[in-house]
């Protein structure tokens, strides 16, 4: 299967350049075809812009657009790995699903108004960085709005029927075997998630 894995982080050396090492490491003992998608390394642009606005749904669209569009609906599954700030994804995470995830593309209306969803893909995994514990993400449900706007009114919206948020908590206090755990299980939904 080819799996677009969506990165978005800034930094080479940063932990989630290593859960995602670890990710396409199991992807590839699976025997899928990883197509890592790095918004920073790739230089995407974020922003959209009034001339895009004007024409989103029309399929007349840059080729930057265009390219990742057709990068999105080529894959048979597809993951995100990003450290979440401010209860959500990076500010270039947010313009990628702005720009991509177009009408007529990830979705269309029906005649009753209802959204149809358009991907192909069947599961969708979102793989998670946080700077708190656990305990302060479930009592004060910090991960709530993440959970919805991305995992289920894009994704879930969009047509894919199951998308997993597997959130790895207090990286910046996690010591060597925490961090250990967490690469493992990065290297194993790799393995495991797509079947």
């Amino acid at each position: 299967m080819r799996i677009l894995v969506v990165y978005a982080h800034p930094r080479t050396d940063s932990f989630n350049a290593v859960l995602l090492r670890a990710f396409v490491a199991g992807l590839c003992e699976a025997g899928h075809e990883p197509d890592v998608g790095d918004l920073y390394a790739e230089g995407f642009d974020p922003r959209l812009g009034a001339d895009e606005l004007e024409h989103l749904g029309t399929g007349r669209r840059g080729a930057d657009v265009r390219a990742w569009q057709e990068r999105l609906l080529a894959a048979d599954g597809l993951a995100f790995i990003f450290p979440i700030w401010w209860f959500g994804p990076p500010a270039i995470l947010k313009g990628f699903v702005d720009r991509i995830f177009e009408e007529n593309v990830a979705f269309r209306f029906r005649a009753t108004g209802l959204v149809e969803g358009l991907l192909p893909q069947k599961r969708a995994l979102v793989l998670t960085t946080t700077g708190s514990s656990a305990l302060l993400y479930r009592t004060l449900g910090f991960e709530k709005p993440l959970q919805k706007t991305l995992c289920d009114w894009t994704l879930k919206v969009c047509g894919i029927k199951t998308v997993e948020h597997v959130l790895l908590y207090d990286v910046v206090k996690a010591d060597d075997a925490v961090r250990r755990r967490y690469t493992e299980e990065a290297r194993r939904l790799g393995r495991e998630f797509f079947g």
